[in-house]
């Protein structure tokens, strides 16, 4: 997965972070994000890629405005799939809530406190 976070960071436009701020439990569902939008723009470009209220936030540029549509959708598919895996194992997730922070975790993080938002 490392080769897959220096392919991401590579794309990453200055002068933001060249990071991926989020939990490694995501980076399977990065990975397969970042092969969908190759195979549909090579040269796209990202902006940020960070975990919001407990969901995977990619903020990307496309190098054809024509690939909008079709980028927008594969992008918000794999948000969409973010909000049922866990950030940090990958294992199945819910979203939930500690402190007034939200996070997508597997229910084994109940014992450190996180509770299931309804």
């Amino acid at each position: 997965m490392e080769h897959i976070k220096d392919e991401i960071k590579s794309r990453i436009i200055e002068p933001f972070t060249k990071s991926i701020d989020c939990g490694d439990g995501w980076l399977p569902l990065i990975a397969e994000l970042h092969e969908a939008l190759i195979e549909v723009d090579p040269n796209y470009r990202v902006y940020q890629v960070k975990e919001k209220f407990g969901r995977l936030c990619f903020y990307y540029a496309i190098s054809n405005p024509e690939l909008f549509a079709n980028v927008k959708d594969i992008v918000k598919l794999y948000e969409d799939m973010s909000g049922s895996i866990c950030e940090k194992t990958g294992k199945p997730g819910k979203r939930m809530v500690r402190n007034g922070y939200y996070k997508t975790l597997h229910e084994s993080f109940k014992d450190e406190g996180w509770k299931e938002v309804q």
